[in-house]
């Protein structure tokens, strides 16, 4: 994977999850006791949210157009991911009105991946699309290159604890103490509105960790395939003769120094050597056809396992759409 696109991914999932962690929603009960969730509908927030550097599903252009792998079907897409976070925030908002505070809360989908899941197929081989290539080089287009995440609104003492039930909205606050039982006689819930909410959505029980366990040992074995081993062999001989000397996709962007903002010509004419070296050679779809092979042994070996951990996403967002359908 480029480092470039690496990077941009964790730091956009990393903003999702601090956002995530801070929104959660519960009905408290007028009594010392919190009742179940409520049943009617909420209304989408998410229409005002441009859509336009959303991720597509699999790749409209590019050498990897059209490409998705066995594992893929196992992952969360980032359509689920902000259906099931915009559904936490309405239970978020509606559980803090219950203790009486109003909280604004950003709609999810405003800072998008590059990617639509954890494959990362765009760029899992190295860059594939020439036309991107040409303006950006190995680097990302700027609106995704220099996001700021969604943030939460400042919160008083009393709505934080009630709303994440600790002191802090802060993880890593070396202070962070849990929240009072209750507020104004109404228990608190446990991890406060925002636990509350995953609760009900059945988020606390998505585990994602063994696709993306086997999405990692399934590139690095593919990769030792003979096939591919010889497609990368012509790869970098193919480099070679257009002036540059590198083993593997994986090094290409390391040739010319990359900084943010206008790539250099250099870089550039590195970047469109490789993708069309990757032509060439038909380096993508080689070993895009060995990982496949791979994948799909994966899971005839775990199919258990990532039947169940698909079926606990399908549940919560079959619960998230119910609570967005109004």
């Amino acid at each position: 994977m480029n480092r470039h696109a690496k990077t941009a991914s964790i730091v956009v999932a990393a903003a999702t999850a601090a956002l995530m962690t801070g929104c959660s929603a519960s009905t408290a009960d007028t009594s010392n006791k919190a009742k179940g969730p409520r049943t009617e509908p909420i209304a989408q927030e998410s229409s005002t949210v441009d859509k336009a550097n959303w991720p597509s599903a699999t790749p409209r252009s590019g050498l990897a157009k059209g490409l998705s792998l066995p594992l893929e079907d196992y992952m969360q897409t980032y359509q689920d991911t902000v259906t099931l976070d915009n559904a936490a925030r309405h239970l978020q908002k509606q559980c803090m009105a219950d203790y009486g505070f109003t909280v604004t809360l950003p709609p999810a989908g405003s800072t998008p991946p590059p990617n639509d899941n954890d494959a990362n197929i765009e760029r899992r081989y190295g860059i594939t699309d020439r036309a991107t290539a040409e303006k950006y080089g190995y680097g990302l287009p700027d609106d995704l290159q220099h996001q700021q995440g969604a943030t939460l609104p400042k919160m008083t003492t009393e709505e934080t604890e009630v709303f994440s039930g600790y002191t802090s909205l802060n993880l890593h606050d070396p202070n962070r103490t849990p929240a009072p039982a209750a507020y104004k006689g109404k228990e608190i819930h446990k991890n406060g509105c925002a636990g509350w909410a995953d609760d009900q959505l059945g988020t606390r029980n998505l585990d994602f960790s063994l696709v993306s366990e086997l999405d990692g040992q399934s590139l690095t074995q593919s990769q030792k395939a003979p096939a591919v081993q010889d497609a990368i062999t012509a790869w970098s001989k193919c480099m070679s003769t257009k002036g540059y000397t590198v083993d593997t996709p994986y090094n290409a962007d390391k040739i010319v120094p990359h900084t943010d903002g206008t790539p250099s010509q250099d870089e550039i004419d590195v970047a469109l050597a490789d993708i069309d070296c990757k032509t060439s050679t038909d380096l993508v779809k080689i070993w895009f056809d060995a990982e496949t092979a791979v994948q799909k042994q994966q899971i005839a070996d775990h199919r258990d396992e990532l039947t169940k951990s698909k079926a606990r996403n399908t549940t919560a967002l079959a619960v998230a759409k119910t609570a967005l359908a109004g």
